[in-house]
């Protein structure tokens, strides 16, 4: 948890008595709806002045839009009304992170949605959220036990494709022919691989906070002639993709010594120094559990054994009965049949590296505009972020990459300071 999330004693007094009222049977509670996780959405949506009605310059809808072979993606869609001789950046897809979905998107819904003519299509990938949930390719005990963390680069494309063909799916269906691409740590990675994949479709790349760009030991994609150097603290934990706990800023202009950041890598991005990860952390990771199906063993007591993190992560409302709407809504996304968060293990290695890295692939082969955004608290490695740039831009290629740190802001960052992030989103959009 990103400490600009709660930063006065009145968030913190706010913290306390919501966790002395959040007791055995609320969390039973909010455990026995979290089935109803439409309703938990639309409690979340709810919060925006325009929903569900829109308003004198912006309509909106919830769609659930068929991709094929039974399936489908779950959209919030919003769409500003006034008149725009703009002919670039009309429609703007957002993609969330791993294990997240697209409400917690929702500070930022109504500041964009002011733009002229923007259309904003707001997704929860598949396998996350309210999109169907099929069978992960490759789960199961067997497959799990038979491989032990042996994954392949057809594999690491296998799981890739399950998100990235089910958006031009998405696409397709929607009959969109090009559109920004905004997407979130894992949805950040995804959103490259799609534009690498499908470059006409994708106008401008927007990576907020990606994992997966640095280089490392795990890189399929290199042959490695020495073995990596073991760090002497303990390795990170996989709730770090939807929690932060960085407390050491940085600005737009340096990235001190200091740094926020989980992983530092070398000045060509490369991560030397690889966690040495406790032995019940690796079988976890090796055996493809999710940290999601343990929150889910828990019963009745899972929505309290998460509070506290949803408590901070949501300080931002000042009313207790907002935070815990956020609460309840993003318990029903964590309890869901597990489906696209098994894709983890499969796309990173152990110490969230990637084993086909970002830097690997990116420089001389994006076709379009990118911009790398990070918050000033972010354990996301913001090193790694403007070494991609350095390289994009020095790649002899037509296609150019900007790079901002969002001030008082942690992983979420498009969470933690929407206004700043709006702001610099739209002006690297030319909105």
């Amino acid at each position: 948890m990103s400490s600009a999330a709660v930063e006065n004693p009145d968030k913190e007094a706010l913290i306390a008595d919501l966790k002395s009222i959040y007791d055995w049977k609320a969390s039973f509670k909010t455990w026995r709806h979290a089935a109803d996780g439409r309703e938990n959405e639309k409690r979340v949506l709810s919060t925006l002045s325009f929903f569900p009605d829109g308003d004198s310059i912006r309509k909106c809808n919830v769609l659930d839009v068929d991709i094929g072979n039974k399936q489908f993606i779950h959209e919030f869609y919003i769409e500003n009304l006034q008149p725009t001789n703009r002919t670039y950046c009309k429609d703007l897809v957002m993609v969330h992170g791993y294990g997240a979905a697209l409400g917690l998107f929702v500070r930022n819904f109504d500041g964009l949605s002011k733009v002229p003519g923007i259309r904003i299509h707001a997704l929860d990938m598949l396998g996350y959220g309210l999109s169907s949930r099929p069978k992960f390719p490759g789960t199961g005990m067997i497959s799990s036990v038979y491989k032990r963390g042996n994954v392949s680069k057809e594999e690491v494309h296998q799981a890739e494709d399950f998100f990235v063909d089910s958006i031009e799916a998405w696409r397709k269906e929607r009959a969109l022919d090009k559109f920004v691409l905004v997407g979130h740590s894992l949805g950040g990675y995804l959103s490259c691989c799609y534009a690498l994949k499908y470059p006409e479709r994708v106008e401008k790349l927007v990576l907020v906070s990606p994992v997966g760009v640095e280089t490392s030991i795990f890189d399929l994609t290199r042959k490695h002639t020495k073995s990596h150097i073991h760090a002497t603290e303990l390795g990170p934990d996989v709730a770090k993709e939807v929690t932060n706990s960085q407390d050491k800023p940085t600005t737009d202009k340096t990235i001190p010594k200091q740094t926020s950041s989980f992983l530092v890598p070398d000045e060509s991005g490369n991560v030397e120094r690889v966690p040495n990860l406790p032995k019940i952390f690796s079988v976890m990771w090796n055996y493809n559990i999710s940290p999601f199906s343990l929150l889910r063993a828990l019963g009745p007591l899972g929505p309290w054994s998460c509070a506290n993190w949803s408590f901070r992560r949501f300080s931002f409302s000042d009313d207790p009965k907002k935070t815990l709407i956020f609460h309840e809504y993003c318990y029903s996304v964590f309890k869901a049949p597990g489906s696209g968060e098994y894709a983890l293990t499969r796309i990173l290695a152990p110490g969230v590296l990637a084993r086909l890295p970002l830097l690997s692939r990116v420089p001389g082969n994006l076709k379009c505009n990118s911009f790398w955004m990070y918050g000033s608290n972010d354990w996301m490695s913001k090193e790694a972020g403007s070494v991609m740039v350095r390289e994009i831009k020095n790649s002899n290629t037509a296609s150019q990459a900007d790079y901002a740190v969002v001030s008082d802001a942690g992983h979420h960052l498009y969470l933690d300071n929407p206004e700043e992030f709006n702001m610099k989103l739209k002006k690297f959009l030319k909105l």
